[in-house]
């Protein structure tokens, strides 16, 4: 039996053909993903946060990627874990620069953040920094830095505004004094968060710092003495500035001493690991995460689809909001002309009012102001859960 020769032309076309066909018979390896990078703590100080923030982040993209992705494109979050070390810091920005072909970066810790500062400026990628200091929010000096909630210094002006607002003292002037830790995150605001709070009428009392937060409760009774320097000024409110773990261990420690203080904590100070605590107050732009509002109703349908079990913090909450503003910059970049860091950073900065469904308030970015937001409400632990004590609190810019 013959068996008809086929040319070595025709066998080549065939196998090309039927290799496109391959590929576009699957949508998810017929593009190329937009790629994202993110630097996020899984331990040490922000480790707690921080893992629950990558949760949200990891979901959301999952949950984009499952449905409409960005014009048919998937979004690929690459998370490395920020070990606050310099030399793996560098090595993995430089893979995400100039492998990865990273479009947009996200960076959690502070420290980090200012470490990569000058090199993602010099290689243009807009980068998002979870707590923005506000001398880097001015655009001429940052271009490419980004927030997706208000800077420390305007929450921290909120707080004042609602203790000058609402203190309920009328014969005079409310005392506050200011908790945090003697690093930059805990200072970087500090004078004139305390400057501003004068001009409302505010006494402000010494600062206070903690360096040392006892890592577990039996040693917990090493914070008595601070407790007793802050209450031998009598101040009617604090102003904390740590991480709700370690706010988490003051208070516990003020419960037992039955302090006449109010307390009310920063962003991140202020999260479901406070329940225990009735009557402490935060000034928080994310909403919790069992709050019920329009933008948590693909929260739960995740939850319930993936891991119905699980319950998680706002961190997790303000993850998720960042990549559903990451995946907007994005869409807005695509898909008149080809797609650019340069084009994401305008994408950004053309932000008027977008709406995340409440899980942040209403975000403005503009090519002068990149604060995306300066309101935010006030919170009380009360009956277990974290519950809206003010509406929106709202700064001039």
């Amino acid at each position: 039996m013959n068996i008809p020769k086929i040319p070595t032309k025709k066998i080549f076309y065939l196998f090309l053909s039927l290799f496109f066909l391959t590929i576009l018979s699957d949508p998810a390896l017929s593009q190329t993903p937009l790629k994202v990078g993110a630097f996020i703590p899984y331990t040490g100080r922000w480790g707690d946060s921080g893992r629950e923030c990558a949760k949200g982040m990891l979901d959301a993209a999952k949950w984009l990627n499952q449905h409409e992705g960005i014009f048919g494109m998937k979004l690929e979050i690459i998370l490395i874990d920020d070990t606050s070390q310099p030399a793996e810091i560098m090595a993995a920005y430089r893979k995400l620069n100039e492998a990865d072909r990273i479009l947009l970066l996200y960076v959690y810790s502070i420290d980090t953040a200012l470490a990569l500062i000058p090199h993602f400026h010099f290689d243009r990628i807009p980068t998002f920094i979870s707590s923005l200091p506000s001398q880097f929010a001015t655009a001429s000096k940052y271009p490419y830095v980004f927030s997706i909630t208000p800077t420390p210094l305007d929450l921290s002006k909120i707080a004042m505004n609602f203790i000058s607002e609402k203190s309920g003292i009328k014969v005079r002037k409310p005392k506050v004094v200011f908790i945090g830790s003697p690093d930059y995150f805990g200072q970087h605001f500090l004078q004139d968060a305390k400057a501003y709070a004068k001009a409302l009428g505010i006494e402000v009392g010494p600062d206070f710092w903690i360096s040392d937060i006892p890592p577990s409760p039996e040693k917990a009774g090493k914070n008595t003495l601070l407790l007793s320097a802050i209450n031998s000024y009598k101040p009617d409110f604090t102003y904390l500035s740590l991480t709700s773990k370690e706010v988490s261990s003051l208070l516990e420690d003020a419960k037992k001493m039955d302090l006449k203080i109010k307390w009310i904590c920063a962003m991140r100070a202020f999260d479901e690991n406070l329940i225990p605590f009735d009557g402490v107050l935060g000034v928080q732009p994310i909403s919790p995460f069992g709050e019920d509002i329009p933008g948590k109703a693909v929260i739960k349908e995740a939850h319930q689809r993936w891991h119905p079990y699980d319950s998680h913090t706002l961190s997790y909450v303000e993850g998720w909001a960042t990549t559903k503003v990451i995946a907007e910059a994005l869409g807005k970049s695509l898909p008149e002309q080809e797609l650019s860091r340069e084009r994401v950073k305008l994408a950004l900065e053309g932000f008027k009012n977008l709406l995340t469904g409440g899980l942040t308030p209403p975000l403005t970015i503009t090519s002068k102001d990149h604060r995306p937001s300066v309101e935010s409400r006030i919170f009380i632990i009360k009956d277990g859960k974290l519950s809206s004590h003010t509406s929106f609190i709202s700064l001039r810019r």
